[in-house]
């Protein structure tokens, strides 16, 4: 820095102390004023005194030494700090790293004079990641339908990126009268004919994908072939003169005949289930079947509402360890004027093994029994036939 040498009296000397002073000497023939020039240091690259990034951006400041109104293009080295480093990190040549929303204070100072420093403040804010492309998997962009089903095409479809910062979506029916959908992407049919489902980004992002339903009348005809079936329980069954009660009993297409097993928390002919295990068939079909619904009868000549299985679930496997859930929880009928419900599958399946659970039942009675079960691959009748 460049140094002033002036020779003034002690009154001069205190009227610039107040502004410039940096040594003063005095003696009984002359004063000696030694001043620095005065210095400032500036962030230039700023907006009023802010900058704003996005979470990841970097950033480097424009620094700029001024000296008695003049431009000291010397200084060079400078020192860095942030203020939080959860908002911000600055490394030493002075790259600023986004790291978190929020506000924090970037000082720098000259390393030869630390009276020398400057500041701005960096506002952090939340990357914004829209949504790029909605898929629904290609068998269900067209699908068939019964009338009154349900399908959840919400639990078929996958948002992208995945980290995308609104990844919700809204469902619309082309027709209402054919087929509704609810927020949740269920889609329940009411009438026939053919409606188109639209899944659409809420963030904005203009991204959208369709499924086309074709809501028909099904053909449940189509049973598979039983022979070579076998039948293996979760527990033992319960022997029955009258309706045998054997595992075989399920595929005999005797309908007086049953399988009879006890409910979770009862006892029955020596027999005890716990009341948290769970009792389930499974039907080995000897080979890979295609099937998307399955039938089961009830018993018949026993109208005890405790005699018939309420809820259900399904599972597919193909080695008969591993199990691949097909569906949860689907309600069986159990008036007593229902004698065989049909249940369809969300989408066809093919499996060797077919394993049913029992998931719900009427309270009363220590049974439960099932008459007839089978499998099929449904068929949908075209509308210009019916």
């Amino acid at each position: 820095m460049k140094t002033l040498k002036y020779i003034t009296s002690c009154s001069t000397l205190f009227l610039f102390a107040a502004l410039l002073l940096v040594s003063v000497s005095c003696d009984d023939d002359d004063t000696k004023v030694t001043l620095m020039k005065l210095q400032t240091m500036h962030v230039n690259n700023t907006a009023n005194g802010m900058v704003t990034l996005i979470e990841g951006d970097s950033w480097t400041p424009a620094i700029t030494v001024y000296t008695d109104g003049e431009e000291d293009h010397e200084e060079s080295l400078y020192r860095y700090s942030s203020s939080n480093e959860s908002i911000f990190t600055v490394n030493e040549t002075g790259v600023v790293i986004a790291a978190g929303i929020g506000e924090a204070t970037l000082t720098v100072w000259s390393p030869n004079n630390t009276d020398i420093w400057a500041s701005c403040v960096i506002k952090v804010e939340k990357r914004i990641y829209p949504v790029t492309n909605i898929d629904i998997p290609v068998q269900y962009q067209n699908y068939y339908m019964g009338v009154e089903s349900t399908f959840k095409l919400g639990e078929t479809i996958t948002v992208s990126p995945d980290n995308a910062t609104t990844p919700e979506v809204l469902y619309r029916s082309s027709d209402n009268q054919i087929a509704e959908v609810n927020e949740y992407g269920e889609v329940y049919t009411k009438a026939l004919g053919n409606v188109t489902i639209t899944v659409v980004a809420t963030d904005g992002s203009g991204v959208q994908a369709t499924s086309n339903i074709y809501v028909r009348d099904a053909d449940y005809s189509n049973l598979l072939d039983r022979t070579n079936w076998s039948v293996s329980l979760s527990h033992d069954y319960c022997p029955d003169a009258a309706v045998k009660g054997t595992p075989e009993s399920l595929i005999d297409d005797d309908l007086l005949s049953c399988l009879v097993m006890v409910k979770p928390g009862k006892s029955l002919n020596g027999i005890t289930v716990g009341a948290d295990e769970t009792v389930y068939f499974v039907i080995d079909m000897a080979a890979q079947q295609e099937f998307d619904f399955f039938k089961l009868r009830h018993r018949t000549n026993n109208t005890s509402a405790n005699l018939r299985v309420a809820k259900v679930s399904v599972y597919g496997s193909n080695d008969g360890e591993e199990y691949t859930q097909l569906i949860s929880g689907a309600t069986i009928a159990t008036a007593a004027s229902v004698a065989e419900v049909t249940v369809s599958l969300p989408d066809k399946a093919n499996y060797r093994y077919f394993k049913l659970t029992y998931d719900g039942w009427s309270s009363s009675g220590n049974s439960i029994q099932v008459s007839d079960f089978n499998i099929g691959s449904m068929k949908y009748l075209d509308l210009s036939t019916e």
